[in-house]
């Protein structure tokens, strides 16, 4: 059973700006409510918060690519071999809302002409990508055997995931928002007063990261499904609030 680890860290940013006239027209500036107008003296914060996450799901890319003499024969050879991959995966368990075509590319082969000569189109390659969406970890070693032994060419891609993304993303933003109102905190009272109401905060887009390289290992294929090593994924969350600054 997979878990949001507790483990978080946070990378935090402070600025003070300080309006014009004196600590008693700073006062006067206040709309109510310890509220400060714009023209009171104001705090700027940021803070980032992590949250650490064990991957659950995986997307995978295959290729299919074939050559041939003409554009035809080569998209041909590659529908052929791309339908028997689909096959494949399909009596794997993999579900049709889980296979997406990604792209198809056919494209001219030219031939290296000696000096003098003009070059010419020697053949056409087509190839395609098949993208999947692998909802248990388990499986991936298994779905990229079960591509391969269906005539897929090569894997373009391995990427991680976590159903408990989006909790993860509310978690990081908490802990984002919490520190930088923190860090603003101590910055007043450094400044000999104390923190206002809350002027403006904005979240920056999401962020999700790997911590290494999804590792492969092609040599037990014969006897066992490819070994997979998911690693860690670590979702954060930046925010950057503006307070009121309040004089003593």
């Amino acid at each position: 059973m997979h878990r949001l680890s507790g483990w978080f860290s946070v990378v935090v940013g402070s600025v003070l700006i300080l309006g014009s006239g004196s600590a008693a027209r700073a006062q006067d500036g206040q709309t109510g409510a310890g509220t400060p107008s714009l023209k009171a003296p104001q705090l700027n914060s940021s803070a980032t918060g992590e949250v650490e996450l064990r991957p659950d799901r995986a997307t995978l890319t295959l290729s299919v690519e074939s050559r041939g003499v003409t554009a035809s024969k080569a998209g041909s050879e590659t529908a052929r071999r791309q339908k028997q991959v689909l096959d494949t995966l399909r009596a794997l368990g993999i579900g049709a809302d889980q296979l997406q075509t990604a792209s198809l590319q056919i494209n001219p082969e030219y031939s290296n002409p000696a000096p003098g000569q003009r070059q010419r189109v020697s053949g056409y390659v087509a190839v395609s990508s098949i993208r999947v969406e692998v909802l248990r970890i388990d499986q991936v070693g298994s779905v990229v055997d079960a591509g391969l032994s269906g005539e897929a060419t090569g894997i373009q891609g391995l990427r991680f995931s976590s159903s408990k993304e989006p909790e993860a993303r509310r978690q990081a933003l908490v802990l984002a928002v919490t520190k930088s109102r923190g860090e603003a905190e101590s910055m007043a009272l450094a400044a000999g007063g104390t923190l206002g109401g809350l002027i403006e905060l904005n979240a920056q887009p999401d962020m999700v990261r790997m911590y290494g390289a999804p590792a492969l290992s092609f040599a037990s294929r014969a006897s066992a499904p490819m070994p997979v090593a998911e690693g860690m994924i670590t979702v954060s969350a930046t925010v950057s609030g503006r307070w009121g600054f309040i004089p003593r």
